[in-house]
């Protein structure tokens, strides 16, 4: 469920071309989110999995299955604007939201409301101690801070270098972390060919699931997070990125 949970991340990057650093310059609006998250029991056979990307120019994607088959004729709406299906993506659209903003969402198929919900899109986790472009030293820790975030319910920290792609993650952290160490193991790198290792920094923020959630419950067939009637999740989501290099030539 990480690779997938992530590559719905992935797939918003490529196809709206939008950096996470866009975020930023929302404005943080009050809120009466309720960051106590549900977990409900599925009430047909349906499967969406939906996530609300917070910024200037962010997006919605949300997929639909039934019986493990993949719904394409769906009516997918968050807050009313009806969401175009894509063979790549799924449903998809831009969206204009600030942080602190409630989406909705309704999902009918067939002439009846099969899976509806409700996110707040937590506030910027703007990463605050590393710049792009800085140069971290090979096999030694590195602890990444960021800034307060509100209206989120968990938080998680990834990091991807280009020797050979491996990837470490926090796993999801209580929504008031501001700061997390990536272990010097991490950055044991070697390569014949390079002699310099590109590594991706991200902090998410999520609205819609706890940090007592295993990502392998997200696939679960007759649970839903925080989303009501079908199984599957509902997430607002906020993040950051910055691009470090370390030295791996001896």
């Amino acid at each position: 469920m990480k690779k997938q949970f992530l590559l719905f991340i992935l797939m918003f990057f490529i196809s709206a071309s939008i950096q996470f650093s866009a975020c930023e310059e929302s404005e943080d609006k009050s809120s009466n989110c309720d960051t106590d998250i549900m977990v409900n029991q599925a009430e047909n056979q349906y499967v969406v999995n939906a996530q609300v990307f917070g910024g200037i120019q962010g997006c919605g994607i949300v997929t639909v299955e039934k019986d493990g088959e993949t719904v394409t004729n769906a009516v997918v709406k968050l807050n009313g604007t009806e969401l175009i299906y894509d063979e790549t993506m799924g449903y998809a659209s831009y969206l204009s939201n600030s942080s602190g903003d409630e989406v909705e969402l309704e999902v009918t198929h067939e002439g009846s409301i099969i899976s509806s919900g409700r996110v707040c899109l937590p506030s910027f986790p703007g990463i605050s101690n590393i710049d792009s472009g800085d140069v971290h030293q090979k096999n030694t820790d590195l602890t990444i801070n960021w800034s307060a975030v509100s209206n989120a319910t968990a938080i998680d920290v990834t990091i991807e270098e280009d020797i050979s792609y491996e990837q470490y993650s926090s796993g999801l952290l209580p929504p008031i972390t501001t700061s997390h160490t990536i272990p010097s193991s991490f950055f044991n790198l070697s390569s014949e060919w390079s002699d310099t290792a590109e590594c991706v920094i991200t902090v998410t923020a999520y609205y819609g699931i706890s940090p007592d959630v295993e990502y392998q419950s997200l696939d679960s067939t007759n649970l839903g997070y925080n989303i009501n009637g079908s199984a599957g999740f509902f997430m607002g989501v906020n993040g950051d990125e910055t691009t470090i290099y370390v030295p791996i030539s001896d």
